[in-house]
């Protein structure tokens, strides 16, 4: 592979753009990706990793490895130069400004001596992966996004010709990393703009609990003190929950997926009511996917603005928001597949299309889902 790498470096190069800008667009292909990668350069594992700054979402996605022992690695607390051998070598040359070079078991071997702690360079020996090369695919304020390979002491050090394949793949990996995290920020974005669009005040927010985009709605509750933002942090008295302890709820691993209350306001001005709405999961991100939704003045009643609602939390489209309210309703599928001209079979799959959306797996779950919404 490496040699191809160096013979064939345009093919090989543009391949390595089809990869990763695949993997971006979906993420759930990453690990293809990544797997591509240990092949060509002859590891078993490849890896792409988030840490440290205040990263919205640290990962760690390696092929070919038990979720056990990333759990494991995780807990350990070997992210920090003085005991992990890999961020000491990437340390020692950022401070020399140099912030994406290959890195590689020649630099492993310098810093190795001098960490405070064996244990990871004993760990990765007793699980098989001590050598390997590595790089920065970006080193912002939110962190680092790291790229490697992972070898075992049967795949041996890596050699000249299978840095240089895991050089023309970074390069490609770097673009990727860089567009997932434009399309994940722009999301929260159109989200805002969907909610001003039916003139619904709402407040996007990631899963640390901070604001990504609020409508123009949200924007004039801010400016008159009902609700106070402040770096990105969400805060206003209210019973029987805080701004701030509703966003708590809403991220919390083991939170809510919808929440009320009712936030103070001056005398002689109604109280200001608060919805929040956890989003479907979806696929691991890079930490810029909008995680839920606040609300600070609910849908219409009628079919067509709730709707629209639907549309703007859920992305369904118009025919799937009025069946999901004709279900909530109690209609029969036969009558709403009559009412709107469909087969029985056309129903079922855009019925199909709602939980997938929805992130609910039955009619009940729908039930719970919309009900905030609809009673």
């Amino acid at each position: 592979m490496g040699q191809a790498a160096g013979t064939m470096g345009q093919r090989i190069d543009g391949d390595w753009d089809d990869i990763f800008m695949q993997a971006a667009l979906q993420p759930d292909l990453w690990l293809a990706a990544l797997d591509t990668l240990a092949t060509r350069t002859g590891s078993t594992h490849g890896q792409l990793i988030g840490v440290g700054g205040v990263r919205e979402i640290p990962f760690n996605i390696v092929t070919n490895f038990d979720a056990d022992m990333i759990d494991f690695f995780a807990a350990s607390g070997w992210t920090s130069e003085s005991h992990n051998f890999r961020v000491a070598a990437s340390n020692r040359h950022v401070e020399r400004g140099f912030y994406d070079p290959v890195l590689h078991e020649a630099d492993y071997d310098r810093v190795i001596p001098d960490l405070a702690s064996r244990d990871y360079v004993d760990w990765c020996e007793e699980i098989g992966i001590p050598f390997g090369c590595q790089t920065n695919l970006v080193i912002d304020n939110f962190g680092v996004v790291g790229l490697a390979t992972l070898r075992s002491r049967r795949d041996g050090r890596t050699t000249p010709a299978q840095r240089r394949t895991f050089a023309l793949g970074a390069k490609a990996a770097r673009r990727a990393v860089r567009l997932q995290e434009k399309l994940e920020g722009e999301q929260a974005k159109l989200l805002a703009g969907a909610f001003d669009a039916i003139q619904v005040s709402a407040f996007i927010i990631d899963i640390r609990g901070r604001v990504l985009a609020h409508s123009a709605g949200a924007d004039a509750i801010v400016d008159v003190g009902d609700i106070r933002l402040s770096g990105r942090v969400l805060d206003g008295a209210g019973a029987p929950f805080s701004m701030r302890q509703a966003v708590q709820a809403l991220v919390a691993e083991d939170g809510l997926d919808h929440i009320r209350t009712k936030l103070a306001t001056p005398a002689g001005r109604p109280p200001l009511m608060i919805e929040g709405f956890r989003l479907p999961d979806r696929s691991w991100s890079l930490g810029k996917l909008p995680h839920a939704i606040l609300i600070a003045n609910g849908p219409r009643r009628d079919r067509a603005g709730v709707a629209a609602y639907l549309a703007a939390i859920y992305r369904l489209s118009p025919a799937e928001a009025d069946i999901a309210v004709r279900l909530f309703e109690g209609r029969k599928r036969s009558d709403i597949a009559e009412a709107r001209g469909v087969t029985a079979e056309t129903l079922r799959g855009q019925i199909k299309q709602i939980y997938l959306k929805c992130g609910i797996d039955g009619e009940a779950g729908l039930m719970r889902l919309l009900a905030p919404i609809l009673s």
